[in-house]
């Protein structure tokens, strides 16, 4: 009887050699998609930081620019600002004696009259302020002489801060709360003078904005200013070029009068006629701060620091 014997078919050496590079053409193309994955899941997560990162920008923009112009337009005494909101209604708080209640809360979007404020985690924005910029009469004189009393990574003479408090990390276990301590991180909620607004840690993740002293006061000089022109029929400068038909002289010895002949000086603030309403420039003290030059009997020129106005009749 035949028996047929059948072997085992031997792949010739070509075929091993393509099979192999088809093993690796495969693990390099699972090597590049996994790759891909994880570049565009980097990126995904980038951007996500990035556009919390620039809502959080544009939310402590928006709250400066609600401050300055709370300042700028005070009717009492411009360049105060309010007290911090300490119980998370939006409102500020009322003074406690001569004093607010504390000097850093939330910011008080409802008192600055603009619509809720968030950053980019979805939470309210915090805000310090200098003890001295308080919107009370024993803060006076308020005026463009003052020296702020906060200070931002070492930067003295700031106004006010602005803080977007990031995530909560390890140790604040609080939230919701209105504790500082819930939200702010380190020399934030020490409840010294001195804030700072960075580096990024994993203690550290708070976000700040300053307003500074001359932030503060720039609105405010071209307001002073403004006021002190006037108008012909009601007060200021251009009230008494309407009466006496001619601009006063300078104040040359620094007593507010008029100096015969003197073009250059102080403003002649006791030769004018202001309003009730414009009583604020004396309480602050602003008077005796204006530079005066009386170009003609129909142009003077007021400034307080790099801030000038020409008046005309």
């Amino acid at each position: 009887m035949y028996t047929r014997h059948y072997h085992p078919r031997h792949q010739s050496p070509a075929s091993e050699q393509g099979a192999a590079l088809l093993v690796l053409m495969l693990l390099a193309f699972l090597a590049a998609a996994n790759w891909l994955i994880q570049q565009r899941g980097g990126e995904s997560a980038a951007n996500a930081r990035g556009a919390v990162d620039r809502t959080t920008s544009t939310a402590l923009a928006q709250a400066k620019e609600a401050l300055l112009g709370r300042a700028a337009s005070d009717d009492n005494r411009p360049g105060s600002l309010p007290c911090p909101d300490t119980d998370n209604d939006g409102d500020s708080e009322m003074f406690a004696g001569v004093n607010c209640p504390a000097y850093i809360g939330r910011l008080p979007w409802r008192t600055l009259h603009v619509p809720e404020v968030l950053d980019g985690n979805g939470e309210r924005l915090w805000y310090a302020l200098s003890t001295n910029l308080r919107d009370h009469p024993s803060a006076q004189p308020i005026n463009a002489q003052l020296v702020a009393q906060l200070s931002l990574d070492g930067r003295p003479n700031v106004a006010a801060i602005i803080f977007s408090a990031g995530a909560s990390l390890a140790g604040q276990n609080g939230r919701p709360s209105n504790a500082v301590a819930d939200y702010l991180d380190g020399t934030n909620a020490d409840g010294d003078n001195a804030y700072a607004s960075g580096p990024a840690s994993p203690t550290f993740n708070d976000a700040a904005l300053a307003i500074t002293q001359d932030d503060l006061f720039r609105a405010v000089r071209r307001r002073v200013l403004a006021e002190l022109r006037g108008a012909p029929t009601s007060s200021g400068l251009r009230r008494y070029r309407a009466e006496q038909g001619a601009f006063p002289w300078a104040d040359s010895g620094g007593d507010g009068f008029a100096d015969s002949g003197e073009a250059s000086g102080g403003l002649p603030y006791r030769e004018l006629t202001m309003t009730p309403a414009q009583a604020w420039l004396n309480d602050n003290a602003w008077l005796p701060l204006i530079a005066y030059q009386r170009v003609n009997a129909n142009l003077v020129r007021i400034a307080i620091g790099n801030v000038t106005l020409d008046v005309v009749p």
